[in-house]
């Protein structure tokens, strides 16, 4: 134990280690990059033929971009609560549904120009009110409104991701790259530009471990799995696995320092995915099947209590405030 801590301590008294400006060109910018590309193709696949058939492979694909870059939850994307926009769940009171049988059944005029649709509340837009439009079947039809509504969506998501991509690339990354330089107003040191990137990793670790997975979970005397993510669209243990994917890939920009605990833990959740035949997570009510997604839930909450060590040591950082957190 006293070699450990004399390690650590060793650890926080070098250098700093990390390669802020590798994650900022390797991971975010590419990352932010796909996800206006994919955005923007199925906003054109919506304009072509909004048919809920046509437009789903273009929906899943841009949600894998959106999942791999949604740890970042700082910056651009933080700005006018697109973050929640884009991705409004979890929504336990079902605001998401509500909002949209509410403006199919007024056929709200709202959506007819972009202004309109970007006042609409956060549960009505983003890649959630889509998979409501195109695998619910309360709001699949082909009616000339839903078709104007998954449009105006498509639409709205893709100003935004562009947006998003273009703050990046004509300020904010400079900002990250440089901080702690003089005149940098939004990273006062360089210790804030790796503490932002690593309390980005530990929270979308602690995302995935507790709402992703936890809110299938809930109790053994009362599973549920309606409330696991994308269920509609049959993406639930998707979703896992590419949100980890995301993380793996931040991780491995960090640093190139070693950290075999954290990797070893990364390869074990993946191998557990990879054996788990349950897409929608609906294995949470039948013990059997249930103890398996209890142990992938205990193997993501082993990295994050992995790279807490490994990770917080080697940049010289611990784990801040971050903006998934609420209040």
């Amino acid at each position: 134990m006293k070699h450990a801590i004399a390690l650590i301590a060793a650890l926080w008294a070098a250098p700093v280690v990390a390669d802020v400006a590798r994650s900022v060109d390797t991971y975010i910018l590419p990352s932010y990059a796909a996800l206006a590309e994919s955005t923007a193709r199925l906003r054109d696949q919506a304009g072509v033929d909004c048919a809920p058939a046509a437009v789903r492979p273009a929906w899943n694909a841009a949600f894998d971009d959106w999942l791999h870059v949604s740890p970042i939850h700082f910056g651009p994307v933080e700005q006018d609560g697109r973050a929640v926009i884009i991705a409004f769940w979890p929504d336990g009171r079902s605001a998401g549904p509500r909002a949209l049988a509410r403006l199919i059944a007024e056929e709200d005029p709202i959506i007819s120009t972009a202004e309109g649709t970007a006042k609409l509340s956060a549960a009505a837009r983003g890649f959630y009110a889509l998979e409501h439009l195109l695998f619910d079947a309360q709001f699949v039809d082909t009616t000339a409104y839903s078709c104007d509504l998954i449009r105006a969506v498509t639409a709205d998501l893709a100003h935004m991701s562009a947006d998003i991509e273009d703050a990046w690339m004509t300020g904010y990354a400079e900002s990250l790259r440089s901080a702690g330089a003089t005149g940098n107003e939004t990273f006062l040191s360089e210790r804030e530009g790796i503490q932002i990137l690593f309390t980005s990793l530990l929270a979308g670790l602690e995302f995935t471990a507790d709402t992703r997975l936890g809110r299938p979970l809930g109790s053994f005397e009362n599973p549920r799995p309606k409330r696991a993510e994308s269920w509609r669209s049959g993406r639930s243990l998707r979703n896992v696995s590419l949100s980890l994917q995301g993380l793996q890939a931040l991780k491995n920009t960090l640093s190139d320092l070693e950290t075999p605990v954290t990797d070893a833990g990364f390869e074990r959740a993946f191998t557990l995915i990879a054996q788990l035949d349950d897409p929608v997570l609906a294995g949470v009510a039948d013990p059997q099947s249930r103890l398996k997604i209890e142990v992938l839930q205990q193997a993501v909450k082993s990295i994050k209590e992995a790279a807490e060590v490994e990770l917080s040591a080697l940049l010289g950082v611990e784990a801040g405030f971050n903006a998934a957190d609420g209040d």
